[in-house]
């Protein structure tokens, strides 16, 4: 269903779509009909003529793969005329927006290419067609039990089950002929392995004898293990890289893993506590199993169970039911990446599925590349204290594996295993921000800093230990007079050179000022509310003299946060000469409490400033605050150019292209 809110992005998509759909309609219709008239001129020619009887080996589509790309277009109800002149207007359309067709296509292309793990052939209409011959025989069984005629209802059942064996039969025959057509392009026949000789593992070194027996055992134990090892044996050690069959394995894994999928969702369901009663259950079922101490014996015979059980109760029908049904309903989540694509479609479904994982992929990664660097200072003794603490909580679990018996170990590992699932992964899980107060990883490295955390305690520990010297954690600047105005500039802003005399002479006086007290830094920035101004940061906090306007004090301990901006929309190069003297300039935003009544209605203060005194001041800050602080993720933010409901892919898209 299409969404009545349609960016550029997406409009570009139809447009492409629509004329290639368009294209390649007409280009088939074209085939067809020169076809025809060929057969017509000559109808006995064998050599186009291909049996579709049952004794035809081709006929089956595992023997012709080409049999499974034969999709029907959506076109065939639309004339040529009409199609000819929509495909007008989809071509005036990207030959006027490019650029909006190439972000576009980016995404489309990707999705296409990723798209291709799932069965082309084993489609939602083709589970319809298996779920619509279940309830065809479903009827005629149920009318069997309620009609006296029970012959003429006998033969529909027979017919309802043939129909079902025709169309597994089909299914299995398009898996095999995409499998072999997509993932096989080698093979080898299977020979007899020889019975090694000694003499082949004979060396002479030094005029002696040597045999290589470990070669020759390896060789002898494998020419009597033949018969099962055999197929086994690949023909090299190491694979050559390359892309393509990365991706085939890629394609292969997604494919297989599907019912996985769906399971991890169950999973998810029981430890997120979505139904209490089933999570209490599992939970007594744990409790009961840790208690007697067969937790893995358990685990082995799940799998027995859940095996037997598909052997005698097959959920295959039931299964494509409801995954069918997921795929139509909008409303409910997906169990596996085949519904995605079938409920988004071949080119847009990546954009939902980065939209909904990405978020938590991104989240989860960050926390493995903290714990990493946790590790490496752990290891390392960046914190001689907190090293040592840690260390004291190993040599507790090493006293406790000497001292105690396995069993005793085994029993307290599967408590903490069962804690964290039940107790420790749901609070991650619906409050990410806990996330690590329940994390026992993070318990054993408690406080170890990452390198964010050490780069900030190092830049406050230079800040006091040597009198906060700039030259010590500022980074280095790089004179360019390309970036100061040029004659362009000076020629632009002529006019109001008598406007700002003044103001620049107002503003020496104030450097003056400053320069004369060597506890306090100024910068030359443009406040996004008052126009042109001077930071000052000093040892107590951070003020802003307006040329329009009163001063404005705060002190550190009224920040909340800092955020270096990177916006997308970006000011003309003639306006950011104007304003701090530079082509280029970023955004430093400052977040007060809500209790300072000096600031601004939304408590932020937003400034442009120079990039090299962006980073001087965001480092200047960290070190005199003498504050905690806790490094975070940046969230990127929209633009004021940006529609609303424009994704994040096409906002990453974006801007690589910018």
């Amino acid at each position: 269903m299409p969404s009545e809110r349609r960016d550029s992005a997406a409009e570009a998509q139809q447009h492409v779509s629509d004329l290639v759909d368009g294209v390649v309609y007409l280009k088939n219709k074209a085939k067809e009909k020169t076809k025809k008239l060929l057969d017509s001129a000559d109808p006995s020619d064998p050599a186009d003529h291909v049996s579709d009887d049952e004794t035809d080996i081709f006929a089956d589509a595992a023997f012709d793969p080409s049999k499974i790309h034969q999709p029907s277009s959506p076109k065939s109800k639309t004339s040529t005329h009409e199609l000819v002149l929509n495909s007008a207007k989809d071509l005036k359309y990207v030959v006027l927006h490019p650029r909006r067709v190439a972000r576009s296509q980016a995404t489309r292309m990707a999705a296409d290419k990723l798209a291709n793990a799932k069965h082309p052939t084993l489609t939602i209409d083709r589970d319809q067609e298996l779920l619509d011959a279940h309830d065809s025989l479903a009827r005629a069984t149920s009318n069997v039990s309620a009609v006296s005629d029970v012959d003429k209802y006998k033969s529909k059942v027979d017919d309802a089950e043939a129909r079902i064996q025709m169309l597994e039969v089909q299914r299995d025959s398009l898996q095999t002929a995409w499998i072999l057509g997509r993932h096989v392009s080698r093979t080898k026949v299977v020979r007899p392995i020889p019975r090694p000789r000694i003499e082949q593992f004979t060396t002479i070194v030094d005029g002696q004898r040597r045999v290589r027996w470990e070669r020759y055992l390896g060789h002898l134990a494998l020419y009597y293990t033949q018969g099962f090892t055999a197929p086994y044996i690949d023909d090299f050690e190491s694979p050559p890289f390359d892309l393509e069959d990365l991706s085939r394995i890629l394609e292969r894994i997604a494919i297989v893993s599907a019912p996985w999928q769906s399971f991890l969702i169950d999973v998810r369901d029981v430890y997120m506590w979505n139904d209490p009663k089933q999570t209490m259950r599992w939970l007594a079922l744990y409790s009961v199993l840790w208690y007697t101490q067969h937790v893995m014996g358990f685990f082995y015979f799940y799998i027995i169970y859940v095996t037997i059980r598909n052997r005698l109760r097959p959920s295959t029908v039931q299964g494509i039911r409801e995954s069918v049904a997921r795929s139509i309903d909008r409303g409910t989540r997906v169990q596996a990446w085949g519904e995605l694509i079938q409920r988004h479609g071949k080119d847009d479904w990546l954009e939902p599925l980065l939209d909904e994982l990405g978020p938590m992929i991104q989240l989860q990664l960050g926390d493995l590349a903290n714990l990493l660097e946790a590790l490496q200072n752990f290891y390392r003794w960046e914190r001689p204290r907190l090293t040592a603490a840690s260390l004291f909580l190993f040599s507790c679990c090493l006293l406790t594996t000497l001292v105690a018996d396995m069993a005793f170990c085994m029993k307290l590992l599967w408590l903490i295993v069962g804690g964290v699932f039940f107790f420790s992964f749901p609070v991650s899980a619906r409050w990410p921000q806990y996330r690590l107060l329940v994390s026992p990883v993070r318990w054993a490295f408690w406080d170890v800093p990452t390198h964010a955390e050490l780069a900030i305690q190092n830049l406050q520990q230079k800040a006091l230990l040597r009198d906060a010297d700039m030259s010590e954690f500022e980074l280095p600047q790089i004179q360019n007079t390309a970036d100061m105005p040029n004659g362009s500039a000076h020629d632009e802003t002529g006019d109001e050179e008598d406007q700002d005399e003044d103001e620049e002479t107002q503003e020496q006086e104030l450097i003056d000022k400053i320069d004369r007290s060597t506890e306090s830094r100024s910068f030359m920035v443009y406040d996004k509310l008052h126009g042109r101004a001077r930071l000052i940061v000093s040892r107590t906090g951070v003020t802003v003299h307006a040329t329009h306007g009163p001063p404005r004090s705060w002190q550190f301990s009224d920040i909340a946060e800092m955020r270096k901006i990177d916006d997308v929309d970006v000011d003309s190069m003639l306006k950011n000469l104007k304003h701090v003297h530079s082509r280029s300039a970023k955004v430093l935003q400052f977040e007060f409490r809500s209790n300072n009544d000096l600031a601004e209605m939304d408590g932020t203060l937003t400034i442009l400033l120079q990039r090299a005194d962006r980073d001087r001041v965001f480092n200047l800050v960290l070190g005199w605050s003498g504050l905690r602080w806790q490094a975070l993720m940046l969230e990127r933010q929209k633009t004021k150019n940006e529609k609303k409901d424009r994704s994040n892919l096409d906002r990453s898209i974006k801007r690589a292209f910018i």
